[in-house]
């Protein structure tokens, strides 16, 4: 086997070439599931989803209760669920375990059964306690104040679709920028 090879003019030593292609061959799909995997949660932060050029707001949310909380992020279960599942050089998976990500990732437009459950009310009173130096203090502590059960019934379900997670034309450019500057340096 031949010890250099030439390409585009330039001589390279082989056994490096086969080196430097193997730590790209293990590194390049990390890398490019990490870039998809922050892609997808930027858009939690975008408040949309970019269709070519265009980012497409998300369908703000009804009512007064929340208006100040940005859209799908309550607790911030879904965009933490947001995983790299693998990254292979033949397979990368970017995947979400919470239930109802699919939801709102597509849109849903149908009937949800509810099951039966128990719908607890809480209070607020006041609790006096004593510090450590003698003091006397009082703090507002929550209380259950008592439940009724919530017969099982269907519900008709109408959420818009809000697009995290998919393909994106920008989010190709961005992987193919990477692929090129990783590759790239196999023949610095």
């Amino acid at each position: 086997m031949a010890e250099k090879i030439t390409i585009n003019g330039f001589t390279y030593d082989w056994r490096l070439i086969k080196e430097r292609f193997d730590a790209v061959r293990t590194r390049l799909p990390r890398e490019m599931a990490a870039v998809a995997r922050n892609y997808f949660v930027d858009s939690f932060r975008r408040q949309g989803w970019y269709e070519g050029r265009a980012l497409n707001r998300w369908k703000p949310r009804k009512g007064f209760r929340d208006r100040g909380r940005a859209i799908l992020v309550k607790s911030g279960r879904l965009r933490r669920s947001i995983r790299i599942r693998s990254a292979v050089f033949s397979d990368i998976r970017i995947a979400t375990d919470a239930p109802y990500a699919a939801a709102h990732n597509f849109g849903f437009k149908g009937v949800v059964h509810v099951r039966q459950h128990t719908r607890r009310h809480y209070a607020f009173t006041r609790e006096k306690y004593t510090t450590r130096s003698g003091k006397s203090r009082s703090r507002i502590k929550r209380v259950e104040a008592g439940s009724h059960t919530v017969r099982s019934h269907t519900r008709r379900m109408n959420l818009p679709q809000r697009q995290f997670m998919g393909h994106a034309e920008l989010l190709d450019k961005k992987l193919m920028a990477l692929a090129d500057r990783v590759v790239d340096s196999i023949f610095r």
